[in-house]
């Protein structure tokens, strides 16, 4: 059951990257339409807004992909939980007699090496998902960059600076909330 509870706590923090990234692409989009209204001074800040809303839109693609791998976690989990109990019933009937064991040998060996299976489906689910984990987590390093760059670009607004610069630390506040989800996720 530890199993199952600890899958579920990631995807919930799977779910919260999700909607973190959402949020990001809003305020990008709401970034892109103030850099608009601001002009030619606010040029750089368009495109890092742009850049912005690309990487949120990354990261929330990058979450599906991790919410299938949960899924392929959670069947491959429930999978095994029921072969071991199958196992745990073959193994009780075999100690009803020798003739019992020796008729359940062969059906437990099966069972066995199902379990051994799942077992190696689920090791290997888990290192994709380290894998990916580990991606996205450079992903977000970049993303933590192009939030910084919406400051340097902020200074440049003219008479929208300040709308500007309260833009980009909202940025940077959302990415660097998205960026410590992440690297909790890492580490679970």
């Amino acid at each position: 059951m530890n199993e199952l509870k600890a899958i579920a706590e990631i995807n919930e923090k799977i779910k919260s990257i999700g909607y973190t990234a959402e949020n990001i692409s809003l305020i990008a989009t709401n970034a892109m339409l103030v850099a608009r209204q601001a002009g030619i001074n606010a040029v750089g800040f368009s495109v890092v807004a742009h850049e912005l809303r690309m990487f949120s839109e990354k990261m929330a693609i990058a979450m599906k992909g991790l919410g299938g791998l949960i899924y392929q976690q959670v069947i491959a989990t429930a999978r095994k939980r029921h072969k071991v109990r199958n196992m745990g019933l073959l193994d009780k009937a075999g100690t009803y007699g020798e003739l019992a064991q020796s008729r359940i040998a062969p059906a437990c060996a099966r069972s066995q090496a199902d379990v051994d299976e799942s077992s190696k489906l689920i090791a290997s689910l888990l290192c994709g998902l380290r894998i990916t984990m580990r991606r996205t987590g450079k992903q977000c390093a970049t993303g933590l960059v192009i939030a910084r760059s919406a400051h340097i670009e902020a200074a440049h607004g003219g008479v929208m600076t300040p709308v500007l610069r309260q833009i980009a630390q909202g940025v940077e506040d959302a990415v660097g909330k998205l960026v410590m989800r992440v690297s909790e996720l890492e580490y679970d």
